[in-house]
C-alpha cells in the first residue's frame, strides 16, 4: 500500500462498524485475513464490490467501463507483465484455486464481474501487490477493520526490518496522517 501506508508505520484501526455490518464501498481501504493464510492480515483497496466490472488495461484501472482516477496508485515498474498490467488475462504464473475460479467463471466481455457476497482488492503499490489479481476475491467475513491514522511512523530499513523506532528515526510528516 506504498505510499498509503509504508512500512514502519503504525496504524490505528477501527473495526466496530464492520462487525455492525457496514457495507464495503469502492476506495475503501480495508484490513483483511489474507485468503491464502488467515492468520496474516493485509491492508488494501476495495475496487470492485458486488455487480461491477473490473478490468485493468496498461495499469490503468476501469470499473463499469470508465477510468478510476486513482491519485494514490503507485507503477514504479520500468516494465510491462502481461498479466498484471492488462487484467484479466492468461496469467503467466500458476494461480490458487480461488483466482483460477474468478477468471474461468467471473470474466464477461475482458472484465471480471464481481458476484454477490465477494470484492475485489487491489494494493495501491500495484506493481509489486498480491491481491486479487492473484488470489481472488474477498468475502465480507475477511473483512476485518478500516485502517483510520497513522499513529507513529519510523524510517526502517528494508534489510533490518527489526530495527525499532526512536526519535532519530521517526518520519515526523507521516505522524497523524489520516487514511
Amino acid at each position: 500500500m506504498a505510499n498509503t501506508i509504508d512500512r514502519g508505520d503504525y496504524v490505528l484501526t477501527e473495526s466496530l462498524s464492520w462487525k455492525l455490518g457496514r457495507t464495503p464501498n469502492d476506495g475503501d481501504i480495508v484490513q483483511i485475513r489474507y485468503p491464502i493464510d488467515p492468520k496474516q492480515m493485509f491492508i488494501k483497496r476495495i475496487v470492485g464490490v458486488p455487480g461491477d466490472r473490473i478490468r485493468i488495461v496498461n495499469k490503468q484501472l476501469f470499473r463499469n467501463g470508465a477510468p478510476v482516477a486513482e491519485p494514490y496508485a503507485l507503477h514504479r515498474a520500468n516494465y510491462s507483465d502481461l498479466y498484471r498490467d492488462n487484467f484479466p488475462s492468461q496469467p503467466n504464473i500458476e494461480l490458487p484455486a480461488a483466482a483460477t475460479d474468478m477468471l474461468q467463471n467471473h470474466v464477461s466481455g475482458g472484465e471480471v464481474v464481481v458476484p454477490p457476497g465477494r470484492y475485489f482488492v487491489l494494493g495501491d503499490n500495484r506493481d509489486d501487490s498480491l491481491d486479487s489479481r492473484y488470489w481472488g476475491f474477498v468475502t465480507r467475513g475477511e473483512i476485518l477493520a478500516s485502517p483510520l491514522v497513522i499513529y507513529a511512523s519510523y524510517e526502517t530499513p528494508e534489510q533490518h526490518p527489526e530495527v525499532t523506532g526512536t526519535i532519530l528515526n521517526t518520519r515526523w510528516k507521516r505522524l497523524l496522517k489520516i487514511l
